[in-house]
């Protein structure tokens, strides 16, 4: 069974879990000869374990007679007789006599310890690691002692040593992953060290040169990396493989538990640890378990190489009969070719009948390319006379259009004329009712002055009868007393005229209160309207954004279903045409959908015929659908658009479809249409300039959102200028759902903003009429007080000038009435004359009124004339653009019979050149069969089939009797021989191989043995040795059956017995003196260059501790070139120290105190 070892992803290096696999792979790597060749290698080849030059002597001493096949082992299997030899007791005398002469005198000769040119570890550092910040350590090349109090971290460069070099957290007894020996506070950290790389034995000294540094950086998030550095430093790898080839080069076994005992397992292997671990340690250290798992994975290996064995050889005897039968089936296939023969004569001619018939389909495609042709030729001249009669319409439209202008031109001086005569007739008639209403004015005043003559008369008559009588008392009294009544009233008078003159600002105030009022009334509804308009806009489109057909009418989609169903269109119609139509800016949608109008309900198809199809499917469906009819081809508007870069309605629109754009140009001129935002821009644009090429119209916004204004020149040359409603459905064109939103709810914002304005507005006019009305009323109750007021001061004066006027008499009153009456009679005789002068003046103007009237009527009749002139010619301008639109209808007809007929051209020259193709590739493949052959009289492709059918089945039958056809006979022969003869090869080879791996175990399961034998037997005698140093005596004893090994110690030379002391009788540090002289016996049998022990001396007292330094010191002198790193908390002040040692303190650990803490006096006791 397979050795069980630790084996770990090369990903992960320092993983927190292991898992235990099956491996079968050695753990001595081979490498290319040519590459390197490592100790271990080089170890093996002798047959021995990893030594120095010594150590090989010392086993060619003892093996010198062990490889004799007289033994009689040569050719036996080791494993049988292993159990025999587990006990060391039995081993020859004479052999370990001869090691023990040869090791002492190995041990009494002195050789200078010369350091090793390679492999030897020249310094440690480390970055956040552990205890340290920043630490770096120089090694000596031989013998290292680290020493320092406990807590300044001279462990942890051990552990640096070992992580650096490859090994696992958990390996070193110190963590349980690389993350958790980052110092605290810190998120990364690095180990790193630096070996020497000289010499014959240097690695790769090319690449790296005298010194190899291998770093390891890591992270608190688990991550890790190597990095290989040159002596320049520079990174040469980050690989882990890199480094295990490092490692193996230099043979340093960082992972063995004897050749770096860390400060737990030198505790465990120093103070308690038992026989069986004693034994565990010398096995897995001497690296003979390693060797004995290889060969335990090759023994099973091998057996299951001996099943396989005995499968092939059934297998063998299997192809072999396979291969007799298909040999025998070959020899009776030969016999059935002569059908075979026939079979290939009625092949050839059935082929070469294929590719006559198929050369009869090319001529009869060829003679419909011919006919094509033809009907071509004619419906181009049919589109070419189409073309030639659209042109004479448009010529006749041009010309009707320059007769229409003509006659415009003819009307202006016509109008100007009618237009003076009715100037001069309508001042005339002016002047006429001028007369006649002071005619009127003389005739009032003639009857006023005949009643006032009248009236003279009568009050003369009364003034002469009263002038008779005279009376005249108290006069005096009542004269002062109307002065003062006078007085009062002239008072009360001008008081009511200067308040009466205030009425008629208040007036005026109260009606522009009540206009200001009125003209707020309307901005409140219109914006009310608009806000509603808005809020209805913006509601909609937020509704429907995602509805795609809810701008046209509830029939639409299914319209739209039943003519993508429909198979009878000659080109499928397309529409409704919003939806090809993309709106790039927004703001200018309102204005576009109006002026387009129905145009984006409708559909655009090809032919009379798709359109009557299209109306039949929209009746029958419920829809209604109004259709243009175009004609597909080249439409190019480059030359008919404006110069400049002005935006157009057609450049604020994508259109996906051609036919589509080309309906909306026609029919809407959108191309020719500008769009300018502000009013007085786009009245300026228009017609400041003149007419401008190639501009038909601008359109402008208005103040109200949505609506606008058109500016054009009419058909008269005069400029014109239309209002514009903006379209109040749903938007039909394609938009930026999201931006028409945006732009929806701006408008509706802004709409409510200037409601509420207008609303602000009226109420301030309500309030301003409001205060008016009260200032009149106020006035008029004011007025009324003081009419009365007046109003009785004018009686009380009338009442006594009345009273005086009656009591006193009137003698100057008679002849004033005389003077009155004279003055009188002299107006109303002026008033005669000047009533006769007025009539004569009368009949001057209406002389002069008729001629004026006849100027008109005959200005007027021209102009009438003109004008019906004007009609005819821009009826017969309808007429010709009806015919020319007919003519475009007819042309974009046959240009559709010619591109359809065109295509049917090119459908029939690619049937032509498909079937040549076709005879090409039948002809080449019928002269891959033969040449080309005459078909016999009444012989056809259907009857050649039926031949071939019929020897096919004649020769299946055949071939069912022998199997198969003769190529697949023969193929089958060559496979099943081929097939014995690879079996019976590979065979061979595997015994081969199997074989010489039985000889190989053999061999080395023999020299296993002997390793075994001859390391425990040199692990006893440097035992022996070492303790002979302290004058003791004892012995190792090795059970590789129970697999313990246990140690004897007698400190007493003077006693007879040998048979020592079990350790555990021993004191202390006879114990731990004892346990350094058996590993430094397993160091000397082992080969690896570096040694390291951690705090091997803390059980030991001051006089062993002296007695093992120096013990480990000597011992560590005579192993010549080998690297020692000792740890030690104790001080090396008494041990006597040579050139060859490096002693490195470690510095006090620093000590935290707590906050609050504080030293304890000891000086004050």
């Amino acid at each position: 069974m397979a050795s069980r070892k630790r084996s770990r992803d090369p990903d992960d290096v320092d993983g927190d879990t292991e898992i235990e696999i099956e491996s079968a792979t050695s753990s001595f790597r081979q490498n290319d000869a040519n590459h390197k060749r490592t100790k271990v290698a080089m170890a093996q080849a002798m047959g021995g374990s990893v030594a120095s030059e010594e150590e090989d002597d010392y086993e060619e001493v003892l093996m010198a007679g062990s490889d004799d096949p007289g033994d009689g082992e040569s050719d036996i299997d080791y494993t049988l007789r292993q159990d025999s030899s587990d006990n060391e007791q039995e081993d020859d005398e004479v052999d370990e006599i001869k090691a023990t002469q040869f090791v002492e005198k190995k041990l009494r000769e002195h050789k200078e310890n010369v350091p090793a040119e390679s492999g030897v570890i020249e310094m440690v550092y480390m970055r956040n690691f552990m205890c340290h910040s920043n630490l770096t350590i120089e090694l000596g090349p031989l013998i290292n002692f680290i020493i320092g109090h406990n807590g300044s971290g001279k462990s942890a460069v051990l552990t640096a040593l070992q992580i650096s070099l490859g090994n696992k957290a958990s390996g070193t007894n110190r963590a349980k992953s690389l993350k958790d020996m980052i110092k605290a506070g810190t998120d990364s950290g690095m180990v790193g060290v630096k070996i020497k790389n000289q010499g014959e034995n240097a690695y790769k000294p090319e690449l790296y040169g005298d010194t190899l540094t291998v770093e390891r950086h890591f992270t608190k998030s688990g991550s890790t990396t190597f990095k290989l550095r040159s002596t320049e430093g520079r990174i040469i790898t980050t690989k882990k493989g890199d480094l295990d080839d490092v490692l193996d080069h230099f043979a340093l076994q960082m992972d063995n538990p004897i050749n770096v005992l860390t400060q737990d397992l030198a505790r465990a292997f120093l103070a308690g640890s038992t026989p069986a671990e004693k034994y565990r340690f010398f096995i897995k250290g001497t690296q003979l378990e390693t060797l004995d798992g290889d060969y335990n994975i090759l023994e099973e290996h091998l057996d299951g190489t001996e099943a396989q064995l005995l499968t092939r050889e059934e297998m063998i005897a299997e192809l072999r009969q396979k291969e007799v039968e298909a040999a025998g089936r070959v020899k009776r296939a030969e016999r059935a070719r002569t059908l075979e023969d026939k079979w290939h004569k009625v092949a050839r001619q059935h082929a070469w009948a294929q590719v006559g018939d198929a050369e009869a389909t090319l001529q009869h495609y060829e003679d419909n390319v011919d006919k094509a042709r033809d009907q071509l030729e004619q419906y181009e001249q049919i589109a070419d006379e189409a073309s030639v009669r659209f042109d004479s319409e448009d010529t006749a439209v041009e010309a009707a259009k320059r007769g229409v202008e003509a006659h415009q031109e003819a009307l202006r001086p016509l109008k100007d004329t009618h237009a003076a005569a009715n100037e001069k007739f309508t001042a005339n008639k002016t002047e006429l009712m001028k007369l006649v209403a002071e005619e009127r004015t003389i005739k009032e005043n003639i009857k006023a002055h005949k009643k006032e003559i009248n009236r003279l008369d009568t009050e003369i008559g009364e003034e002469r009868q009263r002038l008779n009588e005279a009376h005249g008392q108290a006069h005096e009294q009542r004269l002062v007393k109307l002065d003062e009544l006078k007085e009062a009233a002239e008072q009360a008078k001008q008081a009511l005229n200067s308040h009466k003159a205030r009425l008629p600002d208040l007036t005026q105030a109260v009606k522009a209160a009540q206009e200001a009022l009125q003209h707020a009334d309307a901005p409140v509804k219109a914006a009310e309207q608009e806000e509603a308009r808005t809020r209805g806009a913006y509601d909609r489109v937020t509704r429907e954004q995602t509805r795609k057909w809810a701008p046209y009418h509830a029939k639409m989609e299914a319209l739209c279903q039943a003519i993508d169903r429909e198979t009878r269109f000659r080109t499928k119609p397309v529409g409704p045409m919003g939806l090809h139509v993309q709106l790039i800016k927004p703001q200018w949608g309102s204005l576009i959908e109006k002026t387009f109008g129905n145009s984006l309900d409708s559909f655009v198809v090809t032919s009379k015929y798709d359109q009557e199809l299209l109306q039949s499917l929209s009746n029958r469906v419920g829809c209604p659908a109004n259709s243009i009819i175009m004609a597909r081809g080249a439409f190019d508007t480059a030359g008919h658009e404006p110069e400049d870069d002005s935006d157009t309605i057609l450049r604020v629109l994508r259109i996906d479809d051609p036919i589509v754009k080309q309906a909306l140009v026609i029919n809407h001129g959108c191309e020719q249409t500008v769009l300018i935002e502000d009013i007085d821009a786009g009245k300026s644009y228009m017609f400041d300039s003149g007419r401008r090429r190639n501009v038909r119209a601008v359109l402008t916004m208005a103040r109200r959102a949505g609506d606008g204004q058109r500016w054009e020149w009419s058909r008269a040359g005069e400029q014109k200028a239309t209002g514009v409603q903006g379209w109040n459905g749903r938007t039909r064109m394609v938009t930026d759902r999201q931006q028409e939103i945006e732009l929806r709810q701006k408008e509706h914002q802004t709409a409510q903003q200037a409601l509420e304005h207008a609303r602000q507005d009226r109420k301030a006019a309500q309030l301003a009429l409001n205060r008016a009305k009260q200032a009149v009323e106020k006035h008029k109750r004011e007025v009324n007080a003081l009419n009365i007021r007046h109003q009785e001061a004018d009686d009380d004066v009338d009442m006594l000038q009345n009273e005086i006027d009656a009591n006193i008499p009137q003698d100057g009153r008679l002849q004033e009435l005389e003077n009155q009456l004279r003055d009188v009679k002299a107006e109303l005789e002026g008033a005669k004359a000047a009533m006769e002068d007025a009539m004569g003046a009368r009949a001057n103007l209406n002389d002069k009124g008729r001629e004026f009237k006849d100027a008109v009527d005959e200005a007027q009749e021209a102009l009438d004339k003109e004008q019906v002139l004007i009609q005819r010619a821009e009826q017969r301008l309808q007429k010709c653009e009806d015919d020319r639109r007919e003519a475009l209808y007819g042309k974009n007809a046959a240009l559709d019979d010619v591109n359809r007929y065109k295509e049917h051209l090119e459908r029939t020259q690619q049937k032509v050149l498909d079937q040549k193709a076709v005879v090409d590739d039948w002809t080449s493949e019928a002269r891959q069969t033969s040449e080309r052959v005459g078909i016999e009289d009444g012989q056809t492709i259907d009857s050649l089939a039926q031949q071939l059918s019929r020897l096919q089945e004649d020769i299946k039958k055949a071939q069912r009797q022998q199997g198969g056809s003769r190529e697949e006979l023969v193929a089958a022969h060559l496979k099943a021989h081929n097939a014995l003869t690879e079996a019976k090869n590979e065979t061979k080879m595997m015994k081969q191989t199997a074989d010489t791996l039985k000889s190989t175990l053999t061999e080395r399961r023999r020299r296993w043995g002997l390793f075994r034998k001859y390391i425990s037997m040199r692990t006893r005698i440097q035992f022996n040795y070492l303790l002979s140093e302290r004058n003791f005596r004892g012995r190792v004893l090795l059970d590789h059956a129970e697999k313990k090994l246990d140690i004897h110690v007698e400190p007493d030379m003077t006693k007879a017995s040998d048979s020592g002391r079990q350790a555990k009788t021993l004191s202390g540090g006879e114990k731990s003196f004892s346990t350094i002289c058996l590993l430094l016996s397993i160091w000397e049998a082992m080969g690896s260059p570096i040694r390291c022990l951690d705090e091997f001396d803390v059980y030991m007292d001051s006089v062993n501790r002296a007695q093992s330094m120096g013990l480990m010191i000597q011992t560590a002198r005579r192993s010549v070139g080998r690297q020692f790193i000792l740890i030690t908390p104790q001080s090396m002040s008494n041990v006597d120290l040579g050139d060859d040692v490096h002693v490195h303190k470690m510095a006090d650990p620093e000590r935290r105190r707590e906050p609050g803490q504080t030293a304890l006096n000891f000086g004050a006791a």
